[in-house]
């Protein structure tokens, strides 16, 4: 591109350097390792930036990709660009939430933010909203963190456990608009679903009906048999929800972090959805998160809305959404799986109110409310389906207005849906397995447990030259930067398997998480006792909860690979006898 192009924007960042900008800069630097800069232009502020604070990494975010591609094509920045320090460079709105993973990831302490002269000066507004938009991420990322902490080994043992079925059944995505410009119903477990149950019955042969998790209880217990049921809780209190034979005979979609003993009792139609949150899956089966078109929501709600889309819905009408506590009910009649004691204790400790969809309140509370929010986000992030809500006593949802069903029913009667659309659906796929695929998938659990023993002698070495490491520092500094870097270079082989990062991240999200915001501490830090301390005290830690884990996944894998035996010897059986 000619540099005589008047649409390209000009640099303002004098080659001087601004002595004002940095001492200004000097004033918000605190204690944290983290340094947001907002805005690049041709580096060299951020050259200075990296000299005057080596112990600190750089993200630094260009919002103009027309400004970086001029720099980058004007000035050799090959050294700046290699710089250790300068961890992490985003160029333009498309690579933001990356860089805000990336941050969220590494930060201990309040994130220092600032912003070159250039942005100060023009862009007030936009830096606020990126500062807004970056604490909103962390939030969310924190919140994530902790609930795949709680249900770290449930989810992972689940993820493995699934394999054997997952290479068995189509995934969602085989079925991409299958009922392209259906009426879909998705029933949720709320209060209003009790009003909505004969209407229900009425609309059965006009639209398809998809129970998301728990409903299905109310649904058959009613008469109702819904074309898909769909789980994602990975709880054993799944077991009763789908206690009964009659809740077990309905076309089933699972998640690959839902109870997997749900799975295993459905001997009828099953379909599979890998979460693009669910790292473990994607190792084994190979797949990218582009193949998957399921993202991880807050409620079961939202994956069977994801599972409508899917399918090619035209438009969603939501029954039994009441993100609230209408008349202080918890749940609809027919759903059991929870002791009256613990819903009504909930209902009495909901402190929030919120609009329903009669122009009156609810009570609700902190978890209903991000319910809340994530549905509206995703009906935002569908743009062409049409969402109606007919939960008669729930709150208003944004982006869904309200119609009873009763209005819906004489709307929808001239539409048709086979009884069995969903069952004959799945059977008319007939889809077998790729053995070759069960056969790697196989070989790599193998590898991998396999290989877990190994981690565990690897650690005992780096161990031993740990507990000297600290001593040697203060009397044998040679010999401790030696140890120092033979440590770093065998927590390097660990960490860099292929493997690692999806399991560990899976079994233990917050201790990896925890030592990724000490790293940058440890990397700046050049006083060698200090570093010493550092490495004795988090990898030291680290290591003794990777240790710990390492039995449990071996014999979570140990099942998977039990389990997929057995599935491949009974498909086999049936091949043979047809």
């Amino acid at each position: 591109m000619p540099n005589n192009d008047l649409s390209i924007p000009l640099f303002t960042e004098s080659f001087e350097r601004d002595i004002a900008w940095l001492n200004a800069v000097d004033g918000s630097i605190g204690n944290g390792k983290i340094i947001f800069v907002y805005g690049f232009e041709r580096g060299l502020s951020i050259a200075d930036l990296l000299e005057l604070y080596p112990n600190h990494w750089l993200f630094v975010y260009e919002p103009d990709e027309q400004l970086f591609r001029k720099a980058v094509t004007d000035y050799d920045l090959s050294l700046l660009l290699g710089h250790p320090n300068l961890y992490w460079l985003a160029v333009g709105d498309s690579q933001l939430d990356m860089m805000f993973h990336m941050l969220s990831s590494y930060m201990m302490e309040d994130l220092v933010f600032i912003a070159l002269r250039k942005y100060l000066t023009d862009d007030m507004s936009m830096l606020r909203e990126v500062k807004g938009k970056f604490q909103e991420y962390r939030q969310n990322f924190m919140i994530d963190k902790h609930t795949e902490h709680r249900f770290r080994e449930e989810w992972t043992r689940n993820f493995l456990y699934h394999l054997s079925d997952v290479l068995y059944t189509p995934s969602i995505e085989r079925l991409f608009h299958a009922f392209e410009g259906a009426t879909v119903i998705v029933v949720s477990s709320g209060p209003s679903l009790q009003e909505d149950i004969e209407c229900l019955k009425k609309l059965r042969p006009h639209v398809l009906i998809i129970s998301a998790g728990s409903s299905i209880q109310a649904l058959i217990k009613h008469g109702i048999q819904p074309h898909l049921a769909v789980i994602m809780d990975g709880h054993p209190v799944n077991k009763k929800i789908f206690a009964s034979s009659a809740t077990r005979e309905q076309p089933l979609l699972f998640t690959s972090s839902s109870y997997y003993e749900i799975s295993d009792q459905n001997s009828t139609e099953k379909i599979h959805s890998i979460m693009k949150s669910d790292a473990v899956s994607q190792y084994f089966l190979e797949l990218s998160k582009e193949e998957l078109f399921i993202s991880p929501t807050e409620t079961v709600a939202g994956t069977t809305i994801q599972v409508a889309a899917c399918l090619g819905a035209k438009r969603i009408i939501l029954a039994g959404q009441d993100l609230s506590y209408p008349d202080n009910k918890f749940y609809a009649d027919g759903i059991e799986h929870f002791a009256a004691e613990t819903t009504n204790k909930k209902v009495q400790e909901a402190l929030k109110k919120v609009l329903n969809v009669k122009g009156t309140y609810n009570t609700t509370d902190e978890s209903f409310s991000l319910m809340k929010d994530g549905l509206e986000n995703l009906i935002k992030a569908l743009p062409k389906i049409e969402f109606v809500n007919s939960s008669c006593n729930g709150a208003v949802i944004e982006g869904a207005p309200f119609k009873p069903m009763e209005e819906m029913h004489k709307l929808l009667a001239s539409e048709s849906v086979d009884p069995d659309a969903i069952a004959d659906l799945i059977n008319g796929k007939n889809i077998a397995a790729d053995m070759n695929k069960v056969q790697d998938v196989r070989d790599k659990l193998l590898a991998t447990r396999e290989d877990l023993s190994n981690v565990r002698s690897e650690i005992a070495a780096i161990h031993k030259l740990m507990n000297k490491l600290r001593e040697f520092s203060r009397t044998k500094p040679a010999k401790a930067q030696n140890m120092m870097e033979s440590i770093e270079q065998m927590w390097g082989l660990i960490a860099n398997r292929e493997w690692f990062s999806p399991i560990f991240e899976s079994i233990m999200p917050i201790e990896i998480a925890r030592f990724d915001q000490v790293l940058p501490v440890i990397v700046t830090e050049h006083q060698l006792t200090r570093k010493s301390d550092l490495i004795y005290e988090h990898l030291g830690k680290l290591l003794q909860d990777i240790t710990i884990q390492i039995p449990i996944l071996e014999e979570m894998f140990s099942e998977s690979i039990r389990r997929l035996d057995k599935k491949t010897n009974s498909d086999a059986v049936i091949h043979k006898d047809i």
